[in-house]
């Protein structure tokens, strides 16, 4: 593939691939299977997303070789089964072209950011964690119906779009062509891997449990369940089969025994001892969500507020919540007047649905960019580092 400039086209003018039909626009990112590309399909003239899979370098063929030719059958074998899954939570596959230097798959165009950008360090929301891991299990749930497996779920291979804070899972089936094609190529580090793929084992739909178990760990926690992005590949999968980690609970406060106890089932060892398939833990997850509501309500009761119904809506009122600070962050800054409000209501939404400590981030976050941007003692920031302060002492409570 010719090389593209940060804009998209080469020093020799538009680029397009698949005899013509898609014109490439911009490097969006390279992985171990390969390199993908923004794109405009000019038949339909809409945006796409093109996977690129480098299938001699993949498989270590020549091309044209009787075993490239078998890998290439393999691949557009694969991309059919991965047009079969059709969910909100997972991104289409539109196409699949073999016919030049480089196969490609052809999917939807996903405006958003992985989820490697949100976890890596703070915990992340109750709220947001128990959202985006119910959609990550409706969107497995809706591949395994067809008999689907994704065989590397992982932060990188889940997208949360910019308009509404929701989840894409890519690169379906990919892991899969890579086991079957004996490619040597780096899917990832093993952070996320289940103990039967860990020995090289096919697994089934509860491996892929397994592993949004990992990925549901980290959201909650800051960090996977074993070792870090640096560690030793042997070793991590020696913990994946061997050791049990840490319980969330004991690590990070205000984890609801619910979610715990869901995340650890999902990390048993044995297949046999997770949940018996992606519905069950969209269940799980819809009764944390009401664990949740149920505290936010006790606790706006205890406060001396009108009681609520017990379903609150936090999960719908936060989702608005967030998609409005994102556009007026973008729109005017951090600091804005404007954005700052938005931003202040997000932080008591969210320690009102029960995450005090979600809450205490928000502000400390809000009083360290206004710091940023006013000076150390500006009244906003200290009026955010106040509010931190109410929430940390128990919110309403006092």
């Amino acid at each position: 593939m010719r090389e593209l400039g940060s804009a998209g086209s080469s020093e020799d003018g538009p680029v397009f691939v698949g005899d013509g039909r898609y014109e490439l626009i911009r490097h969006l990112g390279s992985g171990g299977m390969g390199d993908v590309v923004a794109a405009r399909d000019v038949r339909l003239d809409r945006r796409v997303a093109l996977k690129f899979l480098g299938a001699a370098r993949l498989t270590g063929a020549t091309p044209g070789s009787e075993r490239h030719i078998r890998a290439l059958e393999l691949f557009v074998r694969e991309g059919h089964t991965m047009a079969r899954v059709d969910h909100t939570y997972v991104a289409t596959i539109y196409d699949c072209d073999v016919g030049g230097a480089d196969p490609f798959l052809v999917m939807e165009h996903v405006d958003g950011r992985p989820l490697t950008e949100y976890v890596g360090g703070d915990p992340l929301l109750l709220e947001q964690t128990v959202r985006w891991s119910g959609q990550i299990a409706e969107g497995l749930a809706a591949a395994h119906r067809e008999g689907v497996m994704h065989r590397d779920i992982k932060p990188a291979n889940i997208l949360i779009t910019h308009d509404n804070s929701e989840v894409r899972i890519i690169d379906f089936g990919l892991a899969r062509f890579a086991d079957a094609t004996e490619s040597h190529t780096d899917m990832g580090t093993p952070l996320y891997r289940s103990p039967e793929r860990c020995r090289f084992e096919s697994g089934d739909e509860r491996s892929d449990l397994y592993s949004l178990g990992c990925v549901m760990y980290e959201m909650v926690t800051g960090w996977p369940p074993f070792g870090d992005r640096h560690s030793d590949a042997a070793a991590l999968a020696k913990e994946h089969q061997h050791r049990s980690p840490v319980r969330p609970a004991r690590q990070v406060p205000d984890v609801p025994d619910a979610l715990d106890g869901l995340i650890m089932a999902l990390l048993a060892k044995n297949p046999a001892d997770r949940p018996q398939n992606a519905h069950a833990v969209v269940r799980a997850l819809q009764e944390v969500e009401r664990t949740l509501e149920a505290m936010a309500a006790k606790r706006r009761l205890v406060s001396g507020h009108t009681a609520p119904q017990v379903d609150a809506g936090f999960t719908e009122r936060i989702r608005v919540t967030e998609k409005r600070v994102r556009r007026l962050t973008l729109q005017f800054g951090p600091a804005h007047g404007e954005t700052l409000a938005a931003r202040s209501e997000l932080a008591e939404l969210t320690g009102e649905s029960g995450d005090e400590r979600g809450a205490m981030e928000l502000y400390e976050q809000m009083g360290r960019d206004c710091q940023r941007r006013y000076g150390p003692h500006d009244h906003r920031a200290l009026d955010a580092f106040e509010k931190m302060t109410r929430w940390i002492e128990g919110g309403y409570e006092r």
